[in-house]
C-alpha cells in the first residue's frame, strides 16, 4: 500500500504545480475535494476542467501512459474522463491536450493497448503507450518549465 500512497502524493504534486501555473496566469483553480475520477480541478473563470497526469518516467521510456481500463475490464482514464484538457506533467514541460485530440492520435496511428501493472498499483490496467513526440505535435499547448 505504501507504493500506492507514494504514487498518490507524487500525482498531487503534479496537480499542485499545474494549479500554480493557473494562478500565475491570473486564473483561479478549484481542486475537486475527495475521491472524484472525472477530473482534478476546474478553473473558475473559464469553467474548464483539467486532469493532470504526472509521467516523469517518460523521460526514460519516451512514452506517455494513457489509461483506458483499471482494473482491466473496468473503464477508466480516457474512457471516463470529463476533463476538457489533460495536462501531462513531464520533467521539463507541460503538455496540454484535449481528450479528443488524444483519441485522434490513437485512431490515426492505430495504437494497440498494453496490459500491465503500474508502479504503485496492485492490479493490472489497460493503457496505450504513446510517444511523447506524438502528443507534443498534436497538443493545444506545450509549456517549458
Amino acid at each position: 500500500m505504501a507504493d500506492f500512497d507514494t504514487a498518490l502524493r507524487v500525482g498531487k504534486l503534479g496537480e499542485d504545480a499545474v494549479m500554480d501555473l493557473c494562478l500565475k496566469s491570473g486564473k483561479t483553480p478549484a481542486p475537486v475535494q475527495g475521491k472524484f475520477k472525472p477530473y482534478d480541478f476546474i478553473v473558475l473563470e473559464t469553467k474548464l476542467a483539467y486532469e493532470v497526469k504526472r509521467d516523469w518516467k517518460s523521460k526514460h521510456t519516451g512514452n506517455l501512459v494513457v489509461e483506458i481500463e483499471m482494473p482491466v475490464g473496468n473503464p477508466s482514464g480516457l474512457q471516463t474522463t470529463k476533463a476538457d484538457f489533460w495536462v501531462f506533467d513531464l520533467p521539463t514541460e507541460y503538455i496540454f491536450i484535449t481528450p479528443s485530440q488524444i483519441k485522434d492520435i490513437l485512431c490515426f496511428w492505430d495504437y494497440k493497448p498494453s496490459v500491465f501493472v503500474g508502479q504503485g498499483d496492485d492490479t493490472a490496467k489497460k493503457a496505450f503507450l504513446v510517444p511523447v513526440g506524438s502528443m507534443k505535435q498534436n497538443a493545444t499547448k506545450v509549456i517549458k518549465k
